[in-house]
């Protein structure tokens, strides 16, 4: 059973529509704590204004959406020319190491598996800077700056994906600034859940490139929409290579509608973490075995300290029809570390509670 299921998530959590087909259920039935997404649901008048639009499907979209990219460089206070809209941040994570003129790929793991891949295709040698579990994954800027050289991309996920951890975003550009020979693709996907400011807000070197994400902040991942921010003289050359229409018009109204209307939901959102995620992790590490990673963002990364694998933790949980991350494929972990992602109260104790009884104890 467990080869079957695994290779339904493959090498990325969320695959509900795949594990419903699976598991013979429909997709309400099953809980997914394993995406990462919102835990509020699609923002308010996002569906209403998607519905009202729908009969823009009819013509072709903006060629480079340029509404967008104006209201994006518009809220960031970054020029326009700095910015481009694409079809998710995986195309630009696909895109970038065929376009920058780097020898090899240093990536800061465990983290998004998509980057080995990128690097691999693009044909970059590989190399990883592994965070260590006995300093609970914190990024140590010494050595780090040890194993640059100069002539690489560095790939570095803020707040880590699965960690959690995030680095303030001023050192993070003191870091890059002091690096002036290496390039950097910071991924910012999750950085709306934490509050820290965005890199796309500070003067860009010219040696970031950096990711912003609307998949997982609003829960819209199937609309596939985020934002490549680059100093001037670095974007125009990548986007001298990219083809028209590289975003739907859903995805365009979707955008332009967040951007416009978005902010008072993303704080609410962070609001929800900040007063549900204390709990759930001080019930999370209460129970017998597991060992929680100290984090900040909208997910949990779990050790498992006795005999259970987070494989065989998986598979118990998929029987109850919750869905949850087994990490044992993420570099740098091994088969006991899991991660879950917080929902709304109802499932975050439906999680708790199932994971209680699978290890035996009352949640």
């Amino acid at each position: 059973m467990e080869a079957g299921l695994l290779s339904a998530q493959g090498a990325h959590g969320g695959d509900i529509l795949s594990m419903a087909k699976r598991l013979g259920c429909a997709l309400s039935d099953l809980i997914d704590l394993s995406s990462n997404l919102t835990p509020l649901g699609m923002p308010p008048g996002l569906r209403e204004e998607l519905s009202e639009r729908l009969s823009e499907i009819s013509f072709l979209p903006e060629s480079g959406s340029e509404t967008l990219v104006h209201l994006f460089a518009g809220k960031y206070s970054c020029s326009p020319q700095q910015v481009l809209a694409g079809n998710g941040t995986t195309e630009f994570i696909y895109a970038l190491p065929e376009s920058v003129q780097c020898r090899r790929a240093l990536i800061v793991a465990p983290t998004y598996g998509d980057y080995q891949t990128a690097s691999e295709w693009a044909g970059l040698a590989v190399d990883f800077f592994t965070l260590k579990a006995d300093e609970d994954f914190a990024l140590d800027f010494n050595r780090l700056s040890a194993r640059l050289s100069g002539g690489e991309l560095v790939f570095l996920c803020n707040p880590n994906n699965p960690t959690g951890r995030v680095v303030p975003s001023r050192e993070l550009l003191d870091f890059i600034l002091a690096h002036p020979a290496s390039e950097f693709l910071i991924d910012e996907s999750y950085l709306p859940f934490v509050g820290e400011p965005s890199l796309a807000g500070f003067p860009l070197p010219a040696n970031l490139f950096l990711l912003c994400s609307s998949s997982k902040i609003y829960g819209i991942p199937g609309l596939r929409l985020g934002f490549l921010v680059a100093a001037e003289e670095k974007m125009a050359r990548f986007a001298a290579r990219r083809k028209p229409w590289g975003v739907n018009r859903m995805a365009q109204v979707a955008g332009e509608y967040l951007l416009t209307h978005g902010d008072a939901y993303v704080q609410s959102v962070r609001d929800f973490i900040g007063q549900t995620r204390p709990g759930f992790v001080a019930r999370l590490a209460a129970l017998p075995g597991v060992e929680v990673m100290p984090g900040a963002a909208n997910f949990i990364l779990c050790r498992l300290t006795g005999t259970m694998t987070a494989p065989r933790l998986r598979e118990a949980m998929l029987r109850q029809r919750i869905m949850i991350r087994d990490c044992s494929n993420f570099t740098g972990l091994d088969g006991h570390y899991f991660r879950v992602s917080l929902q709304d109260g109802d499932r975050n104790e439906q999680c708790l509670a199932a994971l209680a009884g699978i290890l035996g104890v009352r949640p």
